[in-house]
């Protein structure tokens, strides 16, 4: 008989009864430094939070631009600012013993759709720029020079033209939310002046920086170069919009600034406040304060010392009713001065020369009805700077460039500080 030599087989009942006692050794050991790791982990956060703490936006480090910003309460509150204006900045102070700790913008990112694009930030950190920040929630800024006094600026430099004005009781999506600004937890807040004159310049698509690129708008170097006379600015401008055209990608959600309509050779016509941008910052927020005057934050006694209006080119190429145009220049430049009362108003020739002639009649006009308001006055750059922007590109075209952008700023800069020198509201 032949003998078959049967395999002892291990059944799948046996395999599991097999001990390995290394096994569980190896486990013991790799729950320990697992445990070890987070604990760790956990140390270090504890540590990274200990070394540092958050300046919330209603510290007193805080310096936003006048008549940009909104917040959780009203124009203020305690949980965060906001604005959708391209050209804002917000300034904030701090000094420090230690300096570990790179400041980080804090944000609030919760209201952007996943399919669209969000503000580009630009910051100055101690004299260093950052450019192309993106608004995430949590932003590093470079720059810290060490420990002592220190100074943030931030910009919103610039965002897509759409979704940035909300409607009533909703707040737009494209815009800037600021919570705090998280520094080294010995840090004390510095202290910005409660109230300093400021520069309040509208326009359109050219006054928003369009052409230029890295905050080289003539807004922005206007907006500069006041600064060094002792005023802050804001830049409330909107691409496409005009005396009574629409702001933003047509059909435009934003208002036009001063909207009439069913006028007659200038005159008359009916007034559309919800249509129209001129007293208010965005859908929900208005730029008066409780006596109808525009506000720099929403008290009174913050009136802007200086207006600059360059609007007339988006009302002409896109065909507006002229006596509409015509009738919101003058209604408009009326509503400004009720609500600005002392401040110097520039009227700035579109650099086209679009409207030039409707723009110079207005303040004729207003000069005329009123002899004893000797602070309203016209800037023009002339033919020559159309022609510079018809012929050639070498300053650009219906958008300036960089070149021409710097060069238009130095021109209306000396023309408006001379102006304020002469009427005794900037020193020599």
């Amino acid at each position: 008989m032949t003998k078959h030599h049967t395999m002892n087989r291990i059944t799948p009942s046996r395999r599991r009864g097999i001990r390995r006692p290394w096994l569980g050794v190896l486990l013991a050991v790799y729950g320990l430094l697992l445990a070890d790791a987070r604990s760790e982990d956990q140390h270090a956060a504890a540590v990274t939070d200990a070394a540092s703490k958050v300046l919330t936006v209603d510290s007193s480090a805080f310096a936003f631009s006048p008549g940009n910003w909104v917040g959780d309460d009203g124009r203020g509150g305690k949980l965060y600012r906001q604005t959708w204006n391209p050209g804002a900045y917000v300034r904030i102070t701090w000094t420090t013993e230690k300096a570990k700790v790179s400041p980080v913008l804090l944000l609030d990112t919760s209201m952007y759709p996943a399919d669209t694009g969000r503000p580009v930030l630009a910051a100055n950190l101690d004299g260093v720029w950052t450019s192309n920040l993106p608004c995430d929630k949590q932003v590093s800024i470079p720059g810290l020079s060490g420990p002592g006094q220190h100074e943030l600026t931030v910009y919103l430099k610039k965002s897509v033209q759409d979704n940035r004005w909300g409607t009533p009781g909703v707040s737009a999506t494209n815009v800037l939310r600021i919570t705090g600004l998280k520094v080294d937890a010995d840090s004390q807040p510095g202290r910005e002046p409660a109230h300093t004159p400021w520069v309040l310049i509208v326009g359109d698509s050219i006054t928003e920086g369009i052409g230029a690129q890295e905050l080289e708008g003539y807004s922005y170097l206007v907006g500069q170069g006041m600064r060094t006379q002792g005023y802050e600015y804001c830049i409330s401008a909107c691409g496409w919009s005009g005396w009574i055209h629409r702001g933003d990608n047509p059909p435009g959600d934003v208002p036009g600034y001063y909207t009439i309509t069913d006028s007659a050779d200038g005159t008359g016509g009916k007034y559309h406040d919800a249509d129209s941008r001129w007293n208010k910052i965005d859908a929900n927020h208005s730029l008066l304060d409780s006596r109808g005057r525009l506000s720099a934050y929403g008290q009174v006694d913050q009136e802007p010392s200086v207006v600059l209006i360059n609007y007339g080119t988006n009302d002409a190429i896109h065909h507006k009713n002229p006596s509409d145009v015509k009738a919101s220049m003058a209604q408009g430049l009326a509503a400004l001065r009720r609500a600005a009362p002392e401040a110097h108003l520039f009227v700035l020739i579109p650099f086209g020369q679009y409207m030039a002639g409707e723009l110079k009649q207005t303040v004729n006009d207003y000069r005329a009805a009123h002899p004893d308001d000797q602070r309203v006055m016209i800037i023009d750059l002339g033919a020559g700077a159309a022609r510079a922007l018809r012929d050639n590109g070498y300053w650009g075209g219906l958008h300036p460039n960089p070149r021409a952008h710097a060069v238009f700023a130095s021109q209306i800069t000396a023309q408006m500080v001379a102006r304020l020198c002469q009427a005794g509201a900037i020193k020599p």
